[in-house]
């Protein structure tokens, strides 16, 4: 385990979000994700999370700046999300889980490493693809869009 980890920070309607890869798991800063889930503070949450959740570690900014923090796991915020999120909140499970924690994956994959994710306009709409074994691979969500076109698509 490192001494510090420099964190990405990922935004959600402005809401900041600071995440880190630790030993190849995603964490989020628990204070960043209450927030996001309109609590004030992670001091609710953190007791409904199981120990192996949430833990303390240091975070570094610059050489001279480093800050303690509490992170809760992925499988913790979806914990947290599904007791104290709202309906207002579902986009921000869908968030974490379709694009955050890939992305955080993504960012910390060897370079040449297969599958990998692209992004595909369509119609006027991004959509997450996956590039594998030469072949561009479409979410079954999706699927309906390119079957209603009868259209060919490149990458």
């Amino acid at each position: 385990m490192h001494d510090a980890y420099s964190p990405l920070v990922f935004y959600h309607h402005h809401q900041r979000l600071r995440a880190v890869m630790v030993d190849n798991q995603p964490w989020f800063v628990a204070h960043d994700f209450a927030q996001l889930i309109g609590l004030a503070d992670a001091l609710p949450l953190l007791p409904s999370l199981q120990p192996h959740e949430q833990h303390t570690l240091s975070l570094r900014y610059t050489d001279d700046f480093h800050e303690e923090v509490v992170v809760i796991s992925d499988i913790g915020a979806y914990r947290a999300l599904f007791q104290f999120g709202t309906l207002k909140h579902g986009d921000v499970g869908r968030w974490v889980n379709e694009v955050l924690v890939p992305t955080l994956h993504d960012y910390h994959r060897t370079p040449d490493a297969a599958p990998t994710r692209e992004t595909l306009t369509y119609e006027g709409r991004q959509l997450g693809v996956v590039r594998w074994q030469g072949e561009l691979w479409v979410a079954w969500r999706d699927l309906p869009l390119f079957m209603a076109s009868g259209k060919e698509v490149s990458a």
